[in-house]
């Protein structure tokens, strides 16, 4: 009966009840896109750019190139990877690389992959360490990085 009363009093324009209408009704449009930029700027984490530029067997350089709010305050990082006589320098190059994820993520972040040509969630999370290493040899190795170890 209230939401009823409410109605006719918002066709009429009554604005005795108004606040308890608007609530009822949830957020505008503009409230929703507002918290939803504020959000995004809250959030913590980087940005970056991985990019592998000498592999062999057995030693790897690549680099990450990061930065936080804007990419005209980027920095870039070297890495080199090295693995013994019977090690999967692949593996390795993704382990390290989600080293450097997990510095700025615990949990879910956003990964834009070129292979699916969509940005995807991604989980930083120990337990789900296998899925991640698979996914990213496969984003940067193509889909038979994992079967030639």
């Amino acid at each position: 009966m209230a939401s009823y009363l409410n109605a006719v009093r918002e066709q009429r324009g009554d604005k005795g009840n108004a606040e308890p209408a608007a609530q009822s009704r949830g957020p505008s449009e503009d409230e929703v896109r507002s918290a939803n930029i504020q959000r995004n700027l809250e959030q913590t984490g980087t940005n970056g750019v991985f990019q592998i530029e000498q592999m062999d067997a057995h030693t790897a350089t690549f680099s990450f190139r990061g930065w936080k709010n804007e990419y005209s305050y980027s920095h870039r990082e070297v890495y080199q990877v090295e693995v013994g006589i019977n090690g999967d320098i692949r593996r390795a190059v993704v382990r390290k690389m989600i080293e450097i994820i997990r510095r700025y993520y615990s949990g879910d972040f956003n990964w834009d992959s070129d292979r699916l040509g969509r940005v995807v969630v991604l989980s930083a999370r120990l337990q789900d360490n296998d899925g991640l290493e698979d996914f990213m040899i496969q984003e940067f190795f193509g889909p038979h990085g994992i079967q030639q170890q």
